[in-house]
């Protein structure tokens, strides 16, 4: 399962025509694409606010970076 808050990612892997905005998709990034179609992967829509990874992948305001810490069940050590 692959949450990803980019419907039109989704749109692309379920419907493999190749668009003019997908044109500059390098062939070797449509293996997510195969894996879809064979039902090994499935990708599932997740609204931006609910994304967990983002702590891992940008860097964040400290409300949101507190807000993910605590939804993943990160808490500071105390020595």
């Amino acid at each position: 399962m692959i949450r990803e808050d980019n419907q039109s990612c989704i749109k692309m892997t379920k419907n493999p025509v190749n668009h003019g905005r997908a044109k500059h998709i390098d062939i070797k990034y449509h293996h997510i694409r195969d894996e879809v179609k064979r039902g090994e992967v499935k990708l599932e829509y997740c609204e931006t606010s609910l994304m967990l990874a983002d702590i891992m992948t940008k860097a964040l305001p400290g409300p949101r970076h507190m807000d993910l810490t605590t939804a993943l069940g990160i808490h500071a050590c105390s020595h």
